[in-house]
């Protein structure tokens, strides 16, 4: 135990007024926080705030058991319905109703032997049959016929459309060809629909080529 002090009593000095005033104006002895001033959130932040706010409520506490688990549910039926068409190899657009275009002829899909295809008689069913679409492809098939038996290209199944372009390059017959390749790709792999008026015309350009190839040719 330590002795009591022994004396007069400590007499405590005050600071004098002008001090005080001086260091309550000092920024260092005030300790009143100042709120920062802030930029609002944009729309782009408030939105992203929001929805995740929702998905937030949506996926637990009583919301989940009114509408989230439902949500769920039909996120999972809708992968598992698309993994079955994908393994069954439907198109979704015959499940719905509509079909894909068919053709009634059947040599859209044949090989493309151009020395096996009697092109009168292809050319009459088809132009018959309305499918003017076919009929230009025929057309060009039996236009590449007759460049190869006159020697202008070397006719493979597996070219290119412009490989005999470049073939026919710098022949008299260049131009007419190129018109005759671009209306066929045009019509044939940009699957446009002929009409009975429109397809009269690419047939006259056609035969006029293959005139002028039978004329070279006598």
């Amino acid at each position: 135990m330590l002795p009591l002090a022994q004396g007069p009593p400590t007499a405590l000095r005050q600071p004098r007024a002008a001090r005080l005033r001086a260091l309550r104006e000092q920024r260092a002895f005030q300790y009143v926080e100042i709120e920062e001033n802030r930029e609002s959130p944009s729309v782009w932040s408030l939105f992203w705030s929001k929805l995740w706010e929702w998905l937030g409520g949506l996926f637990s506490g009583p919301t989940y058991e009114t509408k989230g688990r439902y949500v769920i549910y039909g996120l999972f039926g809708a992968a598992l319905l698309y993994v079955v068409l994908r393994l069954l190899k439907l198109d979704l657009t015959t499940v719905l109703g509509r079909r894909a275009r068919t053709l009634p002829l059947p040599y859209e899909a044949m090989p493309e032997n151009i020395h096996a295809v009697d092109f009168g008689r292809a050319l009459a069913d088809a132009e018959v049959a309305g499918n003017y679409r076919l009929a230009v492809r025929l057309g060009y098939l039996l236009v590449l016929r007759r460049l190869t038996e006159q020697g202008l290209i070397q006719w493979q199944p597996d070219k290119t459309n412009y490989e005999y372009v470049r073939e026919v390059a710098g022949t008299r017959w260049a131009a007419d060809f190129t018109v005759l390749t671009r209306q066929f790709e045009y019509v044939w792999y940009g699957e446009v629909a002929l009409t009975a008026t429109a397809y009269p015309a690419l047939r006259e350009t056609r035969e006029h080529f293959l005139s002028l190839l039978t004329r070279a040719a006598a």
